[in-house]
């Protein structure tokens, strides 16, 4: 017995030591193919200051010059960095990509954080501060912002409320009216489990009591726990491909842009941003809020994406107004199409910025 204890405990602290050598907390330099430092490429981490809270963002591009990107990541409380440069590092070849860690996220999360910033509202007047400290140090007249899911609705309503700042907005896997996308997803599990007649997934999703309006946040995180978990599996989720958490838990564990202690905390903090965070999500519903935008507006949205529903984010494309939008459909993914065909991303977006 004391020899597998043994045992055990030194799997155990080789597997922290490996941990410890892959988590560094730097941003990788940018190499050509012969292994030299791409002359006038940026790769940096940097920590800044946005409504008083220290915050950490993560600047890479092959040419300085080229047109900024500030990247707002889903969740809330999910950073996608790690994510990005495994599936897709290609787009730092067009743009300086700007991945920001927002407040309560990633890099950026601390237990000092006081609960009660964690706001909408607190959300979008960092993303103006940091869009303008971006327009300010690259010397730019005005930046491009995307976001991803939570980052969209982010995004979209930062683009909104100061137009002045971007050339165009992006919008990944388009938040719109969640509440209403709830229903629907909840909807296409089940009828994919009665397509399967997958009997447990029928009488799990059957049992589930889905939150009204005036549900707690408790209710809606035991909710979407189970939930997310047919959705994913169905390959309505994250990815048509990834039906678990597993595989991109690994690509922040093996990512060197993270301390050990980041990476160790990349849960909690996960979860205190979705804690604070996601009945405002609930309770947005753009239809009401936004009749109009003054930058134009493209979203790109996944035909398989059950997350943030295809035909809910297609209906508020269609009665959104604005100087110029696109809706581009790919269909061959779900709710990350940034990340499921890159190819296909890449140029279309490379096509739809050159015009600005």
């Amino acid at each position: 017995m004391l020899y597998f204890v043994s045992v055990l405990a030194a799997i155990l602290v080789l597997a922290v030591a490996i941990l410890w050598i892959k988590s560094p907390g730097v941003s990788e330099t940018i190499t050509d193919y012969n292994g030299n430092t791409v002359e006038g490429s940026a790769s940096a981490i940097e920590k800044i200051t946005l409504g008083g809270q220290e915050q950490y963002i993560i600047i890479r591009g092959v040419d300085y010059t080229k047109p900024i990107m500030l990247f707002l990541h889903g969740g809330p409380g999910s950073p996608e960095f790690a994510f990005i440069k495994h599936y897709n590092p290609a787009i730092e070849n067009d743009y300086v990509m700007v991945y920001w860690e927002q407040r309560g996220a990633g890099k950026s999360y601390s237990k000092n954080i006081p609960p009660e910033s964690m706001t909408l509202e607190q959300m979008i007047a960092d993303t103006r501060e940091l869009s303008e400290y971006l327009a300010n140090r690259f010397n730019k007249e005005k930046i491009f912002i995307m976001g991803h899911s939570w980052g969209s609705l982010l995004g979209i309503l930062t683009a909104y409320n100061h137009p002045e700042l971007y050339y165009a907005y992006f919008g990944i896997g388009q938040v719109c009216d969640q509440f209403k996308g709830e229903q629907i997803s909840y909807s296409w599990a089940l009828e994919q489990a009665s397509e399967r007649n997958d009997s447990k997934a029928i009488k799990t999703l059957n049992g589930l009591h889905f939150p009204d309006s005036t549900a707690s946040i408790d209710q809606w995180l035991k909710y979407l726990m189970m939930e997310r978990r047919y959705v994913n599996r169905y390959g309505g989720g994250t990815t048509r491909e990834i039906t678990g958490m597993w595989p991109l838990v690994k690509l922040v564990m093996n990512s060197g842009i993270y301390t050990l202690s980041e990476k160790l905390n990349f849960m909690n903090a996960s979860m205190f941003s979705l804690k604070h965070l996601w009945l405002d999500v609930i309770h947005t519903n753009l239809f009401n809020k936004i009749d109009s935008m003054s930058v134009p507006v493209h979203i790109f949205q996944g035909v398989y994406d059950y997350t943030t529903p295809y035909p809910l984010a297609k209906d508020f494309y269609q009665q959104l107004k604005a100087p110029h939008k696109d809706f581009i459909s790919f269909e061959n993914s779900a709710h990350s199409p940034i990340m499921e065909e890159p190819e296909k991303f890449n140029s279309i977006l490379k096509s739809l910025t050159d015009k600005y």
